[in-house]
């Protein structure tokens, strides 16, 4: 197959910037070796923080776009750096540490965080749970749910499609034994913890934020587009609802569908799948999609709904991602934990049968009404969910809780 040069010369940026990318995550991965990295600010405080997340979130001061972790790793260490605390972070499955240095302990679950309620008797730290994911038993809960509506609707399971509880308990004990607990998404992420724990006090949540990369166009015309999908999700394909987007192009071929991300490594759901799509026309899947590169900012064109049939989310970064630099109307899963009903289509449960008549409830709006709800989505997310918003709504809980444990 012969390839002109002008078709080199469009396909040379994609591939240069690719290939940087993967430079800058094979590095990441060497130093993530190091299990712990000491005063990663080099600040020499007697007051030290062990942060149980990612150390190779320091590895440059320029986090890479596509995952939102490493960009939380190095807020929160930013959070306490300005509150004059030596931070050191150890990776979340570090076992062994000597926890006896530190004041406080901030992380997400693992073996890091969890070994320091079993440390030595003596002044015990403070612990700040970091949760990023729904509340364990709520999340298998919906997770069951989904598995056996699918098995319903197509005659198969497709159980390495979902997200499930941790093989250690313990890990569900985190959030109960902290001293605080600090939830991203929005306040509806807090409502399972809260049925669940009686001490309601210790719980805040923390809106998550975008990356920004560009700007919408302002010439979109909406009629041409309204009618185009976009699914833009990562691995649990099953937990993610991409079943659901499938199945609803398929049978309604006057919709594009356009399918960013998917993990190919989920077999069974695409040995399921792959052949549905292959028939349909109206289904391109682009793989996992640069949210830097051109190819993103002509989806975010193209594009008029943003579908997004997850059964629980934490914060919904993917979402924020599309919203916060295009401008589309979300149809939506309350278990997304976003607060975006005002501006899109929020469905309560996640069955095919209630996004499919959510979808066709959005062809009764005018063009008008949809391009307007679009443009705020756009807004809402422009303005309320900022990197910056992120770090100092984190910075006043922390701030919060260790007022509040100093009044004890």
């Amino acid at each position: 197959m012969k390839i002109s040069r002008s078709e080199i010369s469009r396909l040379w940026p994609i591939v240069k910037r690719r290939t940087g990318a993967a430079i800058v995550r094979w590095v990441q991965r060497l130093f993530s070796g190091e299990k712990m990295l000491k005063d990663v600010f080099k600040r020499r405080s007697n007051r030290r923080v062990l942060l149980c997340h990612l150390p190779e979130a320091f590895v440059s001061d320029k986090q890479p776009k596509y995952h939102s972790n490493l960009t939380e790793c190095y807020m929160a260490a930013r959070c306490f750096d300005r509150l004059g605390y030596s931070v050191d972070c150890s990776s979340r499955g570090n076992e062994g540490i000597d926890y006896s240095p530190y004041e406080i302990i901030f992380g997400i679950n693992g073996n890091a965080f969890l070994g320091s309620f079993t440390a030595k008797k003596g002044d015990e730290p403070m612990r700040i749970f970091y949760s990023v994911g729904a509340q364990m038993t709520y999340n298998f809960n919906v997770t069951a749910q989904r598995n056996i509506a699918f098995h319903k609707r197509h005659g198969l399971w497709l159980l390495g499609s979902n997200r499930y509880i941790p093989a250690s308990g313990m890990n569900y004990y985190q959030a109960h034994f902290a001293d605080a607990v600090i939830c991203l998404g929005d306040r509806a992420i807090l409502e399972p913890f809260l049925i669940d724990d009686a001490r309601t006090e210790r719980y805040r949540y923390l809106p998550a934020f975008y990356f920004k990369v560009t700007e919408p166009d302002k010439e979109k015309d909406f009629s041409k587009c309204r009618k185009t999908l976009l699914w833009f999700g990562s691995m649990g394909l099953l937990h993610k609802g991409l079943d659901i987007a499938i199945d609803f192009a398929v049978a309604h071929p006057d919709y594009t569908l356009h399918i960013c991300g998917g993990s190919s490594s989920e077999r069974d759901f695409w040995r399921y799948y792959q052949p549905i799509v292959e028939k349909a026309d109206n289904i391109h899947i682009h793989g996992f999609v640069d949210i830097e590169s051109p190819e993103f900012v002509a989806l975010l064109d193209s594009c008029g709904i943003l579908l997004n049939p997850s059964i629980s989310e934490s914060g919904a970064v993917a979402v924020l991602n599309v919203l916060g630099n295009g401008a589309l109307m979300p149809v939506y899963s309350s278990g997304t934990a976003l607060d975006l009903a005002d501006v899109g289509v929020e469905v309560p449960q996640v069955t095919y049968e209630d996004f499919e008549k959510a979808l066709l409830g959005v062809e009764a709006m005018s063009d008008d009404e949809f391009a307007g709800k679009a443009w705020a989505a756009h807004c809402k997310v422009r303005d309320g969910y900022t990197l910056a918003q992120y770090e100092e709504r984190l910075y006043n809980h922390i701030c919060e809780i260790i007022d509040k444990k100093d009044k004890k």
